[in-house]
């Protein structure tokens, strides 16, 4: 791993943080919010979308792991007051579900 890599790894681990789906409600309308499926290291997606990995990219859509959230998602999300992990690979905002007590990691 090279040091420009790193700094950028290390970025999205300082900018990850918890959130709820209703402050994300602005970017799930502008149709920029991705839900990351919770197989995937969300940090390693937010790295391949920061280098325009297109191959990467095209996997996990095609094996549906990474989805542009859609009317569903936000359904679910605003039901159960749903908080979830977020960070930023501009212009996308990746999400995945937090565990909730009770559930398997």
């Amino acid at each position: 791993m090279n040091e420009q890599e790193l700094s950028v790894r290390e970025h999205f681990q300082r900018e990850m943080a918890p959130i709820a789906f209703t402050e994300l409600q602005k970017h799930f309308a502008k149709g920029i919010l991705i839900e990351v499926s919770k197989e995937l290291d969300m940090i390693e997606v937010a790295l391949k979308l920061h280098e325009d990995d297109a191959a990467a990219i095209k996997s996990w859509m095609d094996e549906e792991k990474i989805v542009r959230a859609h009317d569903e998602h936000a359904k679910k999300w605003l039901a159960n007051d749903t908080k979830l992990m977020a960070v930023t690979s501009a212009p996308w905002v990746l999400v995945q579900e937090i565990n909730t007590i009770g559930e398997q990691q």
